[in-house]
């Protein structure tokens, strides 16, 4: 069950036809038992961006949450020493607002009183919701906030599956190596934003180290308007390569310049936005060849209680929802059988106070879970253990691994290079 917040008087309107359509069902006679008599359940909250330059992002979070809640509480709820208890979520809309989400995670801590909070999307709101979420000790485990300096502030309940971003970009850039004859020229440009930049910053780097020259560097306002002058001067300079640091928006634009003023580097990679299904029916054919940092792909030999397997999980999701599983969606499935299976392991009941939840981190820390996004173990800095860095690439409108040559088994395909330039596309 979900609950979506919103005004004070549609939330009583919505009370009033809930009640209305309890009472007129078969299993409606609950609502008339003492208050103690009510059956317990996890209060689960979130912050999430449903509107703002993240909301396509974030609505990822939002389908594999609600797949979470539906899937536990078909199977009688998280279970703990034999009895299950069902979940229900909460959401509030931050309007890709970092200051919000804070004040929103405040508000489900405090007035809310919820029991366990889940993670809003990106590394910017992320840097806000857990400050909070550590001054009232509520773990939070974020399956799409990798910037750096998250997991440098000492922190004990910040939690991420993703690689730190530095090491999620590094396939995206070494992949590069395996091209001949070997590019010797690049473009970097990255929006500004807590990821945005680092992914840029990390993407120079690694060139650097494999003697690519960085021939264009520029981190562009996160309101950008105009794209095409952007990407004008980066043609200009010639590269054979063009990496670009930033969100899925941001993926978007600048592939549609790209193709606008005509410019057609022989290689393209992002640190985020291909691998969101709308950018393949966005592009279709023109997204051909174009490369994507990853951690996941529905190929890799993982599964776990909750979701089964990885493929049994992208084929939920594309029953679902329509499209594949976002390697971010993946990630976050993970920290939720990760946080679950510490509740069960703990034997943690609702309602859960500021001892449980304690607890909770505690056994975070030192668990290591199975899961359909693989082995989930968490360092002291709330970092995940490393995971391979990967690469994936459009080909067939589908995603193929290009970089590294194997990961758990499944091995990497032939990489498309040079691309074809636009108008043979």
């Amino acid at each position: 069950m979900t609950t979506i917040r919103t005004t004070r008087g549609a939330r009583w309107l919505a009370l009033l036809l809930l009640g209305a359509f309890v009472l007129a069902t078969p299993g409606g006679a609950w609502l008339g038992r003492p208050a103690d008599a009510q059956p317990k359940e996890f209060k689960v909250g979130v912050a999430l961006s449903v509107s703002g330059i993240f909301s396509r992002d974030a609505a990822l979070f939002k389908e594999v949450y609600d797949l979470w809640a539906e899937t536990v509480n078909k199977a009688g709820g998280i279970r703990v020493k034999g009895t299950g208890y069902p979940v229900r979520i909460t959401y509030y809309d931050d309007e890709s607002s970092p200051q919000k989400s804070a004040q929103l995670v405040e508000r489900l801590a405090t007035s809310d009183k919820v029991d366990l909070l889940l993670a809003g999307f990106g590394s910017s709101v992320a840097f806000a919701a857990t400050a909070v979420a550590e001054k009232y000790k509520y773990p939070y485990i974020s399956g799409a906030a990798s910037a750096n300096p998250l997991f440098e502030r000492g922190y004990k309940y910040f939690f991420a599956t993703l690689n730190k971003t530095f090491d999620e970009v590094e396939g995206a850039a070494k992949v590069w190596a395996l091209v001949s004859p070997k590019p010797t020229r690049a473009a970097v440009i990255g929006s500004d934003h807590l990821f945005g930049k680092l992914a840029a910053e990390g993407f120079k780097k690694f060139l650097g180290e494999m003697g690519i020259e960085v021939v264009h560097f520029e981190i562009f306002p996160l309101d950008l308007a105009d794209y095409n002058s952007l990407l004008l001067k980066v043609k200009r300079q010639n590269p054979d390569l063009l990496l670009v640091g930033g969100l899925f928006s941001h993926a978007l634009r600048v592939m549609k310049a790209t193709k606008e003023v005509d410019f057609s580097p022989k290689g393209m990679a992002f640190s985020y936005g291909p691998t969101v299904p709308e950018f393949l029916k966005e592009f279709g054919k023109d997204a051909e060849g174009v490369i994507a940092a990853s951690e996941w792909l529905p190929s890799f030999p993982f599964k776990d209680p909750v979701f089964g397997s990885a493929a049994q999980f992208n084929e939920t999701v594309v029953q679902k929802y329509g499209h594949p599983a976002d390697y971010v969606q993946a990630a976050a499935a993970g920290g939720l059988v990760a946080q679950q299976k510490a509740i069960e392991t703990l034997g943690l009941v609702p309602p859960l106070g500021e001892k449980e939840r304690e607890a909770l981190m505690e056994q975070l820390h030192k668990q290591e879970v199975q899961t359909l996004y693989g082995q989930v173990k968490f360092a002291a800095d709330g970092g995940i253990v490393q995971k391979p860095p990967i690469a994936v690439q459009i080909q067939n409108g589908k995603f193929a691994l290009v970089y590294p040559k194997d990961v758990s088994g499944t091995q990497a395909g032939t990489l498309i290079y040079p691309l074809a330039p636009w108008r043979s596309r």
